[in-house]
């Protein structure tokens, strides 16, 4: 993603004010009564009726939604449940559910002014069933709220993209989605056989997606997002910010939620507790992202639980609790700067895989008043490896209490270990760097190896 803080894209139009929306209201069960019986299919009955600017009401029951609704040439579309409806995918066959508003690559011009989708629940339990639920564009307001999709989506193979796609695609639109997905996704590598099982990941299906046409700003609220293998929340698409707001996102493969530029997360959990396929826990991936509280807990993890790839970060007050071979913390090569501010770790995990629990690979990243706790247990590991130069420990509190393995290894030039506390052992290799900066340090029960006095 790109920021937009500056301002408009010069193709852009300017975003009309908003208005109260004139709707044609359409009582789905008024205007179509078989609907009820199931002798009509909704989206035929959404098909015929779809205008301008149409709120279809959906009273309480179950509805058939035997294909695909899509709606993109409209000013307004909503469509909801009242107060609450549910969508009964039955055919293996069917890859996609309601797709409004604006279709791949829509741009302002040629995505509806508002989408709505509230208050309904997919119900795909049936055997083999893997259709998409919603896609859905708005150039100024999007809603897709008090949505559920029940039941494992069966995809593999068939060429479904996911559960729900979302973009806002003018600069100054928003959007709040608010959803549901329990249930995942089956994993069938054997769907794939020209790849490897890892590999086949990234042909499953994603939870949640953020298409590239994106521009605005979306909001992803107190959503659950369970076992997708490709992606729980792949949000690092398009150029605008997405805020995540809550949440728990669990067992999702590749990453659990993958953020890009300008995208914020606030107080998320993430939880990871199969190896069945690999992800990794929050994917920091492009630009400047900010995290902002928040849990990851790794019982059973093989890959990294943060991961920070991005030109920049600020992490603040996440609190990680690993007793896994995963990496805890890993920091990748880069320019920009990285902040870990406040981040809690504990880590009881499986040196199986992983020697360090947490590896800092880019120049200049900070570690302030973070507290990094590293416990013997089963196969103990080392603690924290720091690879590159220029590294910054200020205000950290850092201790192992297993008497043979490291705490901190230096293994980078110019690092500065400045008003921290640190137990078990401090570790230089001089064979890489030189020895560390040091400053109103308490090294009390810690063995300093390396250090020039």
């Amino acid at each position: 993603m790109l920021s937009t803080a500056g301002g408009h894209h010069d193709q852009d139009p300017p975003l009309p004010t908003a208005t109260m929306i004139d709707w044609n209201v359409v009582n789905v069960a008024e205007v179509e009564p078989e609907i009820r019986t199931g002798e009509k299919s909704l989206h035929r009955v959404l098909a015929e009726h779809a205008g301008a600017r149409t709120k279809f009401v959906l009273p309480e029951g179950r509805y058939n939604l035997d294909g695909r609704f899509e709606h993109d040439d409209c000013e307004a579309i909503a469509i909801a449940g009242d107060p609450h409806a549910t969508l009964v995918v039955t055919d293996p066959d069917q890859q996609y559910g309601l797709d409004v508003g604006g279709g791949w690559g829509a741009t302002p011009e040629n995505s509806a002014d508002s989408v709505e989708i509230r208050n309904l629940t997919f119900d795909m339990t049936a055997d083999g069933v893997g259709s998409q639920a919603i896609s859905a564009r708005a150039s100024r307001d999007l809603r897709i709220e008090d949505v559920t999709v029940a039941g494992e989506c069966a995809a593999a193979g068939k060429g479904a993209l996911g559960a729900i796609y979302a973009a806002v695609t003018h600069p100054d639109g928003s959007g709040v989605v608010s959803v549901s997905l329990p249930d995942g996704c089956e994993f069938r590598p054997d769907a794939y056989p020209g790849q490897s099982a890892v590999e086949s990941q990234t042909s499953h299906p994603i939870g949640i997606s953020v298409t590239d046409d994106h521009r605005g700003e979306l909001t992803f609220r107190d959503c659950r997002v369970e076992g997708w293998v490709n992606n729980g929340g792949y949000l690092a698409g398009g150029e605008g910010p997405c805020i995540v707001e809550g949440g728990v996102w669990r067992n999702n493969g590749n990453a659990n939620l993958r953020l890009g530029d300008g995208d914020i997360a606030r107080d998320v959990r993430i939880e990871v507790d199969v190896t069945e396929y690999t992800g990794c826990g929050l994917w920091l991936q492009d630009g400047d992202v900010r995290i902002s509280g928040g849990e990851l807990s790794l019982p059973n993890c093989d890959n990294d639980g943060l991961r920070v790839s991005s030109e920049s970060a600020r992490v603040r007050d996440l609190k990680i609790d690993c007793e896994s071979s995963a990496r805890a913390i890993k920091v990748n090569d880069g320019d920009g700067s990285i902040l870990l501010d406040g981040v809690e770790l504990d880590d009881w995990g499986d040196g199986s895989k992983h020697g360090y629990c947490a590896e800092i690979w880019r120049e200049g990243t900070t570690l302030r008043n973070c507290r990094l706790a590293f416990h013997s247990g089963e196969n103990n590991r080392n603690g924290i490896n720091l690879v590159a130069a220029e590294i910054v420990f200020d205000g950290v509190t850092a201790t192992h209490d297993a008497d043979d393995r490291t705490t901190v290894l230096v293994k980078g030039d110019r690092v500065s270990l400045l008003n921290s506390t640190f137990r078990g052992s401090v570790d230089v290799d001089r064979k890489n760097a030189a020895s560390p900066r040091f400053e109103r340090n308490d090294f009390t029960d810690c063995d300093c190896i390396g250090f020039d006095y």
